[in-house]
This record gives C-alpha cells, sequence and structure tokens, in this order.
C-alpha cells in the first residue's frame, strides 16, 4: 500500500491522489453497501412474510386477554388448573407440551395428527384456526396450552399473576411450565426452521445475517423473559425448566428429572412407575424425530396456514427436528 502510494504520488501529484483514493473510498462504500443490499434482501422478504403470516402483537395479547376471561367453569372434582407451556420458538415448547399431554393421557399411545389438535397454540390459536385457544376441545383435563409469550406479556394480559400477589383459587387459575434453551441454539435451529414456515428458499439467506436479526428481535425479549421466570423458579404456579434437562432420558424418572418434576406439577403426582416410563419412552426426541412422528411434532399445519394466509404454495419442508 505505502508502495502503491508512493508511485500515484511521484507520478500524479498530491492533489490528483487525494481524488483518486476519495473515488476509491466512495466505490469501496459502495460496493459494500450493494453486498450487503444484496445479501439481506430475503431477510427483508422474510421479514414481510412474518409479519402478513403470524399473528402480530397486538393480535397476541388480544388472544392473552380473551384467555384471562374465559368464563369460569366450575371443573370436576380433582381437577387442575390450566396448564401453560411457555417458551421461545424452537426452545423445546414442542417437546415439553408432548410430554405433559402424556402424563395427562397416562402414558396411552398418541392418536392425533398434529399436535396442535390436542395442545393449541394459546396466543396464535384464534387468528390463525380462527376460534379461540380456550374453546378448542381437549381430550382430557388439565386442559394444555402452548405460548412463545414472555412471563410479562402472561402478567400484563392478567393470565400469569404478578409476581408477589395472592395466589390464584379460582376455577381459572392457571399454571405455567416455562422452558428455556441457550439463545445461541435457538438462533441456528430458526435459521433452518424459519424459511421453511414462510416459504423462503434458506440458499439465498447466510447465516450471519439471519443472526444478527435475530438478536436484534429475539434475544433481549428472550433474556427479559428468562429473568422474571426464574425470579418465579419457586413460585407454585411455575415450573422453571431448562432444555438440557429434557435432554437428560437417563435421569428424566429422577426426583429432580423432567418428567418426573412436570408428573408432580401438570396431574399432581402419584403417577405410576410403568406410566412414567411408557411416558419417557414415548417422548425421546428420537421417537419424536421418527419419520413416522415428523408430521405431528414439526408445526407442519402451521406452516400450511401460514403458506395459505400469504397466498404462495407450500414448497419447502420444515427442517431443524422437533422443537
Amino acid at each position: 500500500e505505502r508502495l502503491l502510494a508512493a508511485v500515484l504520488l511521484t507520478t500524479t501529484g498530491p492533489g490528483a491522489l487525494s481524488q483518486l483514493l476519495s473515488l476509491v473510498a466512495a466505490v469501496y462504500f459502495l460496493a459494500g453497501l450493494l453486498n450487503f443490499l444484496w445479501r439481506v434482501r430475503w431477510l427483508f422478504i422474510l421479514g414481510i412474510r412474518v409479519a402478513r403470516g403470524m399473528p402480530g402483537p397486538r393480535a397476541r395479547r388480544r388472544a392473552l386477554c380473551t384467555f384471562a376471561a374465559r368464563p369460569a367453569t366450575v371443573p370436576p372434582q380433582g381437577a387442575f388448573p390450566d396448564v401453560i407451556v411457555a417458551s421461545s420458538m424452537r426452545s423445546g415448547g414442542t417437546w415439553a407440551s408432548h410430554i405433559a399431554h402424556q402424563l395427562r393421557m397416562r402414558g396411552a399411545n398418541p392418536e392425533f395428527f398434529w399436535q396442535e389438535d390436542v395442545v393449541p397454540w394459546l396466543d396464535a390459536h384464534q387468528e390463525l384456526f380462527g376460534v379461540p385457544a380456550h374453546q378448542h376441545p381437549q381430550p382430557c383435563l388439565p386442559r394444555l396450552f402452548r405460548a412463545t409469550a414472555t412471563c410479562g406479556d402472561l402478567v400484563d394480559s392478567g393470565v400469569l399473576r404478578a409476581e408477589g400477589a395472592a395466589e390464584l383459587r379460582s376455577p381459572n387459575a392457571s399454571k405455567v411450565v416455562y422452558v428455556f434453551r441457550d439463545l445461541c441454539d435457538v438462533c441456528y435451529s430458526l435459521f433452518f426452521y424459519f424459511p421453511a414456515l414462510f416459504q423462503v428458499d434458506s440458499i439465498f439467506i447466510q447465516l450471519e445475517d439471519f443472526v444478527w436479526c435475530a438478536r436484534l428481535l429475539l434475544v433481549e425479549r428472550s433474556l427479559w423473559s428468562l429473568v422474571h421466570f426464574w425470579r418465579r423458579r419457586f413460585d407454585p404456579g411455575v415450573l422453571f425448566l431448562f432444555y438440557e434437562e429434557l435432554m437428560d432420558d437417563d435421569d428424566a424418572l429422577s426426583d429432580h428429572g423432567a418428567i418426573r418434576r412436570m408428573a408432580d406439577f401438570v396431574v399432581g403426582g402419584g403417577v405410576p412407575e410403568e406410566e412414567l416410563e411408557r411416558v419417557r419412552e414415548q417422548t425421546r426426541h428420537s421417537v419424536m424425530s421418527r419419520d413416522d412422528n415428523w408430521d405431528r411434532f414439526s408445526g407442519m399445519s402451521v406452516a400450511v396456514l401460514v403458506s395459505e394466509r400469504l397466498g404462495v404454495g407450500y414448497r419447502y419442508e420444515l427442517g431443524g427436528g422437533a422443537g
């Protein structure tokens, strides 16, 4: 670089050199800008499709408030409050929902076609399926719901009581199972899942660009929710789990294992050991990811509805594994 500058200085003079360097800098900046826009153009398309295909913040809040204001019904003797499995997308919510469902079904063989048939998506079911989540029929009690709402969303809407408030004892009381997954793993999983969900070819999206956008839109929101739920980890209405606890099949039935703790929390404990063992075998990640189980847990029903809302054909298969 110094040799080139010396040559230019001796041949063109300092004034011409300054103009040349300014031109080179301008061209370099313009080339970088065009390269950046070329790389992220599909991210803009993906963002537009997310906004069009999925319920927005207002619709989600409206769904949560509708659930909080659902008509109070006196449950049969021995029934339990509604249970909400809350997590960010691709953070183990599908997995924890399946464990909770199999626990309430006492380890019966799964007969549902899509998981959304038995565990409706609390903050998006009304917008996507046209029926409020609490009106969706469920096979048995306790009723289960899936949500991607944060702790603040659940408290502000009245679904979850505020921290430090007196314990709710009304028939409308809800309990929350919260699952947290390392956000680096979440972003990587979303990179393979989101483009197919919104029918954008992933070969046009760079991983570093996607993670940059996910960091702006997801990380801070998820960390605040983590902090709020962590402060409530001893709350009798909240069960706090890490994704790694779901992965630990060998320790799942111990006193501090995920399935044992969920059994105590969701159905009140007292589940026979043979039923717990069946639930463990049915909810292994290797079993849920088998080809014959893939459609149940891949979010296919949501993907089909999203493609219809976008007015595009369903072409790209969902990836990233059961989350």
